[in-house]
């Protein structure tokens, strides 16, 4: 949960009562302390990732993995095989951000990178500079996947009207620039 941007913090904010099952107190408290957060901060973060993300996975159907399985596809794929890939899937994330948002702007696009990478837990440092935005994001799903998340992220960044450049990628990690 590291990481996680909460917006909800930054508006007029209210106070609710909950009531959880003592187990479920006593490992929200160990996640605090893991952490170093607080009770509050952490249950914002859990709520945030739900009402900002998880609904709208769940109801557009994306399935998740288990790095070691997505590690194992990506390393039989060809370039060719990728490249067909991703045609597909910058359409699909292009309606998604559509689906969430309700159309697809610069910040929309910024804004579903950084959300999607938050709440699956990819590590990764964004950047803001002069209207660039650079990601750097680390994994340890090889070279092929690398390749695939630069060409998905650049074709569907270049497919609503925006640029990508500075683009790097090896087994365990890629980059890039976004501008408008």
């Amino acid at each position: 949960m590291k990481g996680v941007t909460i917006s909800i913090l930054q508006e007029k904010t209210t106070t609710i009562t909950i009531r959880v099952p003592d187990s479920m107190k006593k490992k929200l408290e160990a996640l605090c302390s893991k952490n170093s957060i607080n009770l509050n901060l952490l249950i914002n973060q859990i709520l945030s990732k739900n009402i900002h993300w998880d609904e709208h996975v769940t109801k557009m159907g994306w399935l998740q993995f288990d790095p070691v399985v997505t590690k194992t596809i990506f390393t039989h794929l060809d370039e060719e095989e990728i490249n067909s890939i991703t045609n597909s899937v910058k359409k699909d994330i292009i309606k998604s951000i559509k689906f969430i948002y309700g159309d697809v702007s610069f910040e929309h696009t910024i804004e579903f990178i950084t959300s999607w990478l938050n709440f699956t837990n990819i590590p990764f440092r964004y950047t803001e500079k002069n209207n660039s935005h650079k990601f750097l994001i680390t994994h340890n799903l090889g070279k092929n996947w690398s390749l695939f998340a630069v060409k998905v992220s650049e074709a569907f960044i270049k497919e609503i009207g925006f640029k990508t450049l500075d683009i790097h990628y090896d087994k365990s990690s890629y980059s890039f620039i976004i501008t408008k």
